[in-house]
């Protein structure tokens, strides 16, 4: 998935081009959300690397302050903020605080409009949709506005120069907001795979495929079958 080009742009090309840019003793500030989870997975954290985040209950609104505290402790080393567009609508605000004390971190917001882990969540519980819609919003230009240099992307090929522009940007002490428009799609349940033939029907398993774009992925308990292993 981090190398697909067609259709629309999802989160994990996103994350390659973090990858890619990253230096080998990076800090990553990764707020609350389909966000933590996402980079939970797609961070290639080499150990030298800091990944921090909040381990408490629905703590939205870290990935900006805790960049800023990162990049006060370590001028030094390469920070990201990173945050879905519900948590970066809460604390905006500290952008002018990046631009105002001089600190080169890349903040990437991931928007997809919707408050994408609560919809997650709702959905898990059988709960109707509500509360979750965000209206759309322009962070490069919420970012230009306090003084800060703005990208929007929306299609894969515009990740490259702008992960490029930022490296370019905080290498000269500026910081730089890339707003990402990505499609609101629930990152796969790994939780509650409906994979295995013995406990779904087949078409639960093709309807979850489809959606998670799992057609390669098959259920533990073939292995285990094909390797004649005693789970008793």
């Amino acid at each position: 998935m981090m190398n697909r080009t067609e259709e629309k742009l999802r989160y994990e090309p996103v994350f390659k081009e973090i990858n890619r840019i990253s230096t080998e003793d990076a800090i990553y500030s990764v707020d609350v959300g389909d966000v933590t989870q996402n980079a939970v997975r797609l961070l290639k954290v080499n150990g030298k690397q800091r990944w921090i985040t909040s381990g408490l209950f629905a703590t939205m609104g870290v990935g900006a302050p805790g960049a800023i505290a990162a990049k006060l402790d370590y001028p030094n080393r390469q920070v990201f903020n990173l945050a879905g567009d519900g948590a970066a609508a809460m604390i905006m605000q500290d952008l002018s605080t990046q631009v105002g004390y001089h600190l080169p971190i890349i903040n990437v917001t991931f928007s997809n409009d919707a408050l994408g882990f609560i919809e997650d969540e709702q959905e898990d519980d059988g709960q109707k949709w509500f509360g979750i819609s965000l209206p759309q919003t322009d962070f490069a230009k919420i970012a230009e506005g306090q003084g800060m240099t703005g990208i929007t992307v929306s299609k894969v090929d515009e990740l490259g120069p702008a992960f490029e522009k930022a490296v370019e940007l905080t290498k000269k002490g500026q910081p730089v907001m890339i707003d990402v428009k990505i499609t609101n799609e629930r990152p796969i349940p790994v939780e509650k795979l409906a994979l295995n033939p013995d406990q779904f029907d087949a078409k639960t398993i093709a309807d979850f495929k489809r959606r998670y774009y799992a057609e390669n992925l098959e259920p533990l308990s073939k292995y285990l079958k094909e390797n004649n292993v005693d789970r008793s």
